[in-house]
């Protein structure tokens, strides 16, 4: 995707410079994109920036004395994200046309529809990390875009062609939406199609989080279905990244609930423990993975075991075959 979002850092720092010159590091490490480090004696910053086909990827990192001011230069109208994934205080970004501002507060997301134009980020001192990706607005068609009522005015602006910027209502950044961050920034590979597949699916997961975010936020849900929602979103999420690589316990840490509420309200509302819920999906990642083609050693390590012992007996237990047997068995049906 052409860059579009021109953000002038050379304004506040100067040239970029060596890595060895700041003392800040990356809170994402994005793989494979750009990076570009400054600092001017007083405030250190890093740029890293990632070019997709459906998407352009910016994540930025600050330490500042003081409150800043980065210029920000737009040449064609997009659709943006912005999730202000750590911070002191809030973030503005301001039109200078017409003179509009809107914050984004820590631990908070915004979508933003930026036509043409000359803006500033108004960042407050501190360390201040920002995720940014806009996109083709093209992936919304055929009338896909009617679940997400909270975007509807941003798509319509964008297909008139508006010359006003608008925004969003904004909504919380939990361990699901850093988590879908995360996995976005640390699997990107230049000239790879399943780079693009990979933008592709993660922009949907992230859009549809935003919009359940919305949706619990405002339309106030019951505590217990949210937070049972939000750990069994993150087992699925976590198998999908890691197999059987992490604890119940600690998908209760990151709802900042206990283990035993966890398994109460899972129990209430999906009628089994967290940990069967787990190796459910698990035993149906690993009966894919052999259906493909890919050897017992690499399914083992895609699903998080050190040896393809440990994943044959967890098999063996669930199915009463052995992953040899179940291909075979398939094969004849």
């Amino acid at each position: 995707m052409k860059k579009s979002l021109h953000i002038d850092l050379e304004k506040l720092f100067g040239t970029a410079i060596e890595r060895k010159q700041v003392s800040i590091t990356p809170s994402i490490k994005m793989s494979n994109g750009q990076i570009s480090y400054f600092s001017n004696q007083l405030d250190e910053a890093i740029l890293q920036e990632f070019d997709g086909l459906f998407g352009f990827i910016n994540m930025l990192d600050f330490k500042l004395k003081s409150k800043r001011i980065i210029p920000l230069h737009i040449e064609q109208a997009d659709l943006h994200i912005f999730y202000l994934i750590e911070g002191r205080s809030s973030i503005l970004i301001n039109d200078l046309r017409t003179k509009k501002s809107i914050d984004i507060s820590p631990l908070r997301g915004r979508y933003f529809y930026l036509p043409k134009g000359e803006y500033v980020l108004i960042l407050p001192e501190g360390r201040t990390a920002i995720c940014n990706f806009y996109f083709r607005c093209s992936i919304f068609r055929n009338g896909n875009e009617r679940p997400f009522q909270f975007l509807h005015a941003l798509i319509d602006a964008h297909r008139n062609n508006n010359p006003t910027s608008s925004w969003s209502i904004d909504f919380r950044v939990g361990p699901r939406t850093t988590a879908h961050i995360q996995h976005l920034l640390t699997k990107l590979k230049k000239g790879d199609l399943d780079t693009e597949k990979h933008i592709l699916h993660e922009l949907n997961e992230l859009i549809k989080l935003s919009n359940e975010k919305v949706f619990e936020e405002y339309h106030r849900l019951s505590g217990s279905i949210l937070k049972a929602r939000e750990a069994r979103d993150l087992i699925i999420q976590y198998v999908d990244q890691h197999g059987q690589n992490f604890s119940i316990s600690s998908i209760a840490e990151n709802t900042q609930i206990s283990h035993d509420y966890l398994n109460e309200i899972f129990h209430q509302y999906y009628e089994q423990s967290a940990s069967a819920f787990k190796y459910d999906l698990l035993e149906e990642k690993v009966k894919s993975l052999l259906l493909e083609g890919i050897s017992v050693v690499n399914v083992a390590y895609s699903c998080g075991y050190t040896e393809s012992s440990r994943l044959c007996k967890f098999f063996k237990k669930r199915t009463g075959l052995t992953p040899t047997e179940f291909i075979t068995k398939s094969k004849n049906n």
